[in-house]
């Protein structure tokens, strides 16, 4: 039995993002461990802009203490007994636009944050024992067993390397390294019954050996581009005081094409995302996944975008006009994995389960993941390798369903927005959907989209329903190792 007498553990999160910094903050009471953490770029930074969160991952913001500063950033409307509208989504891809469908929640009220108010405030409240480390680009990592003892052994492409860590936390989103380690593991750790049965370590693997089982065959791109701008609020109503997204959440519908729509910023900046499918582009538009993740290098002229949806309604084209410095980028997710952790290792964010953004769920996802792990560790005394394992399998059991679920809902609901998908598809030729869909059509899209929208419902309330289920199943995993 591997056990940690007279220390603390070792514990290393890699990725500066938003769920390696929630992890990091779950982690404030536990000054039982050694925390590093792992960032690749210079300093902090916030790729994307708009966060739509729900009242379950508020909830987290309450544990971490964090809810009354971020209500003084940002303005929050309370749950009330009227239903709340959502969205409203609009064929709009000739002119003459028209609404097809608006979506309601009751007791279930979306906040809109800026990515960047989330990331300031989550630095303030890292735990004073978090060293960070910037410039450190992960490049390899694996587990191993040896004449130094057992551990995790990280390499940085600046040439440093580091092992002895007892636990790594992979919040190395969308091309994560940290996943291809958890995948070439994962054929021999099943989960539960393992960490408390199976207590064998899978044979090591050489850097070389690891770094080229698997790469890159996790991520897949979904046949869609994006542009992403953001338009100031008095920008707007200076020429258009009633527009409609100065004032709703719209999501604007064609044919092979898509526009998301919501302000952010306590209402000061609309956020936009056009999406298209490549087909549509007239060649091959997708950034390389390898490639700079760099919104600067990104960057198209604002005509590209406006050109990219000739003939849409006016409220449309108008705003698309405004959108200062956009960028592009691929829309890619993963295939499902069949765990989130080993012995050893676990994932969260998008290292787990990067997902299209159809649903808006990958930021709270991420949160929620971060939260539950970071709570499981600090809940629970991990005094041997036994108990890492029976921890991580829990988290495993807890979010791997969860998480590869949402991931495969969001990738449908993007096809249903635009007319593509199995249960309702409209002739490929057509014009647009505004003189092509029919009733028919619309009625299975409204069934649809309420089906798909349905997971913020599902997942109101507080996240201590799970986090007591977790405990429940380390108190068994415990009985049984007796």
């Amino acid at each position: 039995m591997h056990s940690f007498p007279g220390r603390k553990l070792r514990v290393a999160i890699v990725g500066g993002g938003i769920g390696g910094l929630t992890c990091a903050a779950a982690l404030k009471d536990c000054d039982s461990i050694e925390l590093d953490l792992f960032e690749a770029a210079a300093k902090f930074i916030a790729i994307g802009a708009g966060i739509v969160t729900w009242p379950r991952t508020w909830s987290v913001f309450e544990a971490l203490g964090l809810n009354e500063e971020m209500l003084e950033r940002i303005k929050k409307m309370d749950p009330c007994e009227e239903v709340f509208p959502a969205w409203e989504f609009r064929l709009s891809d000739s002119k003459g636009g028209r609404k097809i469908h608006e979506l309601y929640y009751r007791d279930a009220t979306p906040t809109n944050l800026h990515r960047q108010q989330l990331l300031d405030l989550l630095l303030e409240h890292l735990p004073s024992h978090c060293q960070v480390h910037f410039g450190h680009r992960l490049v390899s990592c694996r587990e191993y067993e040896d004449r130094r003892g057992c551990g995790v052994e990280l390499h940085f492409r600046n040439g440093v390397t580091l092992d002895g860590y007892d636990l790594v936390i992979g919040a190395d989103g969308l091309k994560s390294v940290v996943r291809q380690t958890v995948i070439a593991q994962s054929r021999s750790w099943t989960g539960l019954d393992a960490s408390v049965k199976d207590l064998g370590f899978s044979p090591s693997m050489t850097n070389e050996e690891h770094c080229h089982l698997g790469r890159r065959h996790d991520i897949l791109y979904t046949g869609q581009s994006a542009f992403r701008g953001l338009v100031p609020r008095e920008k707007l109503a200076a020429l258009y005081p009633d527009h409609r997204a100065l004032r709703t959440s719209t999501i604007y519908c064609g044919k092979f094409k898509h526009i998301v729509v919501y302000p952010i910023s306590n209402g000061e900046i609309v956020n936009v995302v056009a999406f298209f499918a490549d087909s549509q582009s007239g060649s091959p538009v997708i950034l390389e996944t390898t490639g700079s993740s760099s919104p600067q290098n990104n960057q198209v002229p604002t005509d590209a975008v406006v050109n990219m949806y000739p003939g849409w309604e006016d409220e449309v084209v108008d705003l698309l006009k405004m959108l200062e410095k956009p960028t592009i980028w691929p829309i890619l997710d993963l295939n499902p994995l069949e765990t989130y952790a080993t012995s050893r290792i676990a994932l969260l964010g998008d290292a787990s389960h990067s997902m299209s953004p159809h649903l808006g769920a990958g930021a709270c996802t991420a949160i929620e993941d971060a939260y539950i792990l970071g709570s499981l560790i600090s809940r629970s005394k991990l005094n041997t390798l036994i108990d890492i394992k029976r921890v991580l399998a829990v988290y495993n059991t807890l979010r791997q369903p969860y998480g590869n679920e949402i991931m495969r809902w969001a990738r449908e609901m993007g096809e249903f927005y635009e007319f593509d998908s199995q249960d309702i598809q409209v002739d490929e030729v057509v014009d647009s959907l505004v003189n092509e869909a029919t009733e028919e059509h619309i009625s299975k899209f409204r069934k649809g989209t309420e089906k798909y929208w349905s997971w913020p419902v599902r997942a109101t309330g507080t996240i201590g329903e799970d986090l007591r289920r977790g405990q429940e199943m380390l108190d068994e995993a415990k009985l049984e190792d007796l």
